[in-house]
């Protein structure tokens, strides 16, 4: 069982630049315009600086609702015309946006890149509060990765600037993490002095998502002191502030720590009832780390209950999910929950084993000299800040004696805050995601019912016999490889779907001496994302082979515009998300030239002994707020022979592996691609498959795979 203390987030205060008083009657009116107002001034803003704030505000919104993916576009929407507009600061929010989206989905290596290059852009532009904001969401990732020193050392900068700018909201948040520091240490009177000390501060200025995450902490300290009632009265508060601001994440924390304080009490029915909404929540969210903490709880519940089998699928679960966003807490939780199941089994010698390995990363986590250090570094900030203040003590009483009606004003001009508030969101998750949710419920229940197990196995195998049926037609219509090798000897494709059927799909077609071929990556992966391939497959073959339609821009358009009428996306009340990023790629061989568009996807060419990026449009197809009316562009270029192009989906990239166990990344797949090109195409193909089986190893494959290579 873990504690889960919920960590501040510093986003809001950085992500609502101002806007005119024009501008304000046009998208609503206070700091927190709805979706629906904003995306109305979006429809008739120009491409201005106003836009970048509409679309940061807008990314911000969704990353409250837990809708990641649509937060996403609109940060990279942000990002490109910041970037053309030379906006500094409207590039240093979008980046700390996707920030916070990767973050809460667990990645911290890319949520630390996007933090740190805000950081540098707000250090340049000299905005004090973006930089203080900045400094505690790195923190917050050090947090979660187990190094305390680092975490604390830029808590306490951000808690520094925030008491040098007068910022309410930014004292209180650091002062809350700097909490969090304590509790992981175990130091439960400093836990509630800096909780108490940030309670006093957000009651002030009326924060509730601040208000809510203070009594969330101090009702786990009353919960470590074994104050059970206490405990369980704070946390209900916690619930109640942030159900009336809809936030998700603090929502299912809640729910969570709720359920820990029943399992005190052995009260496992009402435990296990709560410990399930918050991993609904999460799920939905996709709220990778607390999953881990929610299946780790669960199997918590069921060990109790000497439900041994189903204890040890969701603690080896818990660990698994835990090593995969690099959550050394959870994965120390982990390895204590194993061990004594372990030794409930009579399994000493295993719970010796992960008892070992629970006091390595304890020992990593926590040591005498990081205690040492962290103390040392609390204690340097409280002495500077002693004798900054007595300095300033001092020059106030001198200031005084000479005008003491200036001085009054200018202390009255500090006496204003920041109120903010975030708009109730409502969820937007249909049909799919319910289902996927009350299946997972029933495997649940088929875990415990043994006797059922012989219809399960059947079942399954029914099903299992009927996707690979489908995989069978998915395989007859994607393009054969003699086809495409008959009018490109030099290519290879790499297809390596996650589950028997496959999200990912290319597409080739001969028309008006033009070879075009196509890779795609449709949303989801095995039977949703087949379907959604199938769908793709034959609205290509339409325009182009029916239609003649043979520009790569063109064909986008009409991908588009078949996707959002086919699924009715864009009306008022569709909950439909579905759709794909894709790329087409026109080979005129006669005037040895390629033209290239793509939708929210790039590609590279090898040209002229290096590797370029060729970038689409920043647009997917379809979606939530498909548009049937965006023109995709496309951009030719002269090749010679020997250059060679690779069209590629994002599940390689993505896959997680190596000694360190992280994902392969852009970066290193851009080497790889370097390191191949002195070798013929069948060899490259070679390479790259083993490439990708020993970065896997034994990890589990996390999305489709798919890779086009072409020497022209």
């Amino acid at each position: 069982m873990r504690n889960f203390i919920a960590n501040f987030l510093f986003c809001f205060m950085i992500l609502v630049p101002c806007f005119s008083k024009a501008q304000q009657k046009t998208v609503g009116s206070g700091l927190n315009p709805t979706i629906d107002s904003l995306q109305n001034f979006l429809k008739i803003s120009k491409e201005d600086t106003s836009k970048v704030n509409t679309l940061n505000m807008l990314c911000r919104q969704f990353i409250n609702m837990g809708n990641y993916k649509q937060g996403m576009q609109y940060a990279e929407q942000s990002q490109h015309i910041a970037r053309n507009l030379s906006y500094q600061k409207g590039m240093a929010v979008s980046y700390h946006n996707v920030g916070i989206i990767y973050w809460y989905q667990g990645d911290y290596e890319k949520a630390l890149d996007y933090n740190l290059k805000s950081l540098k852009i707000q250090i340049e532009i000299g905005d004090k509060l973006g930089i203080s904001g900045s400094y505690n969401n790195i923190g917050l990732i050090y947090t979660n990765q187990g190094n305390y020193e680092k975490a604390l050392n830029n808590y306490l900068k951000s808690l520094k600037i925030s008491g040098e700018i007068e910022d309410k909201q930014g004292m209180a948040t650091a002062y809350g993490n700097i909490g969090n520091i304590y509790y992981y240490q175990g130091n439960y009177d400093k836990v509630l002095s800096n909780y108490l000390k940030a309670l006093n501060i957000v009651e002030k200025i009326g924060d509730k998502q601040g208000i809510g995450y203070c009594y969330n902490a101090i009702g786990l300290v009353y919960f470590v002191k074994d104050s059970c009632e206490k405990s369980l009265d704070y946390h209900l508060k916690a619930l109640k502030a942030r159900q009336e601001i809809g936030n998700q994440q603090g929502i299912a924390s809640s729910y969570n720590n709720i359920g820990n304080v029943y399992e005190k009490q052995k009260n496992y029915e009402k435990s296990l009832e709560n410990y399930l909404k918050s991993l609904k929540i999460k799920e939905k969210i996709g709220d990778k780390q607390g999953i881990a903490v929610s299946y780790n709880d669960i199997g918590s519940i069921y060990m109790n209950q000497n439900k041994l089998e189903e204890s040890n699928y969701y603690f080896t679960q818990s660990l698994i999910l835990s090593k995969e966003v690099g959550a050394k807490e959870d994965i120390k939780n982990a390895y204590v929950s194993l061990s004594g199941l372990s030794d409930k089994k009579g399994d000493y010698k295993q719970a010796y084993i992960y008892h070992k390995l629970y006091s390595n990363i304890k020992d990593t986590l926590l040591n005498e000299q990081s205690s040492k250090q962290i103390a040392e570094m609390n204690t340097k900030y409280d002495s500077e800040k002693k004798d900054k203040d007595l300095i300033k003590k001092d020059a106030e009483i001198s200031k005084q004696q000479a005008e003491t009606e200036k001085q009054n004003l200018q202390r009255n001009a500090f006496l204003i805050g920041f109120v903010l508030v975030i708009v109730l969101s409502f969820f937007i998750y249909g049909g799919y995601h319910q289902k996927k949710s009350v299946n997972k419920l029933l495997g649940e229940k088929n875990l415990m019912i043994e006797k059922q197990k012989i219809l399960v196995e059947e079942k399954n195998e029914k099903i299992t016999d009927s996707i690979n049926y489908a995989k069978r037609i998915q395989q007859a219509v994607l393009p054969s490889d003699v086809l495409i090798k008959s009018f490109l000897p030099g290519s290879f494709i790499f297809f390596r779907p996650k589950d028997i059927v496959s999200g990912d799909f290319y597409w080739f077609s001969e028309k008006k001496d033009k070879l075009l071929i196509a890779v795609a990556d449709c949303t989801g992966h095995g039977v949703p994302g087949a379907f959604m391939s199938m769908i793709g497959n034959t609205l290509l073959n339409e325009i182009v082979n029916v239609k003649n339609i043979v520009e790569p821009e063109q064909i986008l358009d009409r991908l588009n515009k078949g996707i959002v009428s086919l699924l009715h996306q864009g009306e008022e009340a569709t909950t439909q998300d579905d759709g794909m990023d894709i790329t087409i790629l026109s080979i005129d061989r006669g005037n040895n030239e390629i033209e290239f568009a793509g939708a929210n996807h790039f590609s590279y060419l090898f040209h002229q002994n290096r590797l370029e990026t060729l970038k689409g449009d920043v647009f997917s197809i379809g979606g939530m707020f498909g548009r049937s009316d965006i023109n995709f562009t496309s951009k030719k270029i002269k090749v010679v022979e020997g250059n060679t192009v690779y069209l590629f989906t994002d599940g390689f990239i993505d896959q997680f592996g190596g000694e360190k166990n992280t994902k392969f990344l852009s970066g290193r797949f851009e080497q790889l691609l370097q390191s191949i090109q002195q070798y013929d195409i069948e060899q490259q193909q070679e390479k790259v498959k083993t490439a990708f089986d020993n970065w896997k190893g034994i990890n589990k494959q996390l999305d489709d795979v798919l890779i086009v290579g072409i020497r022209l």
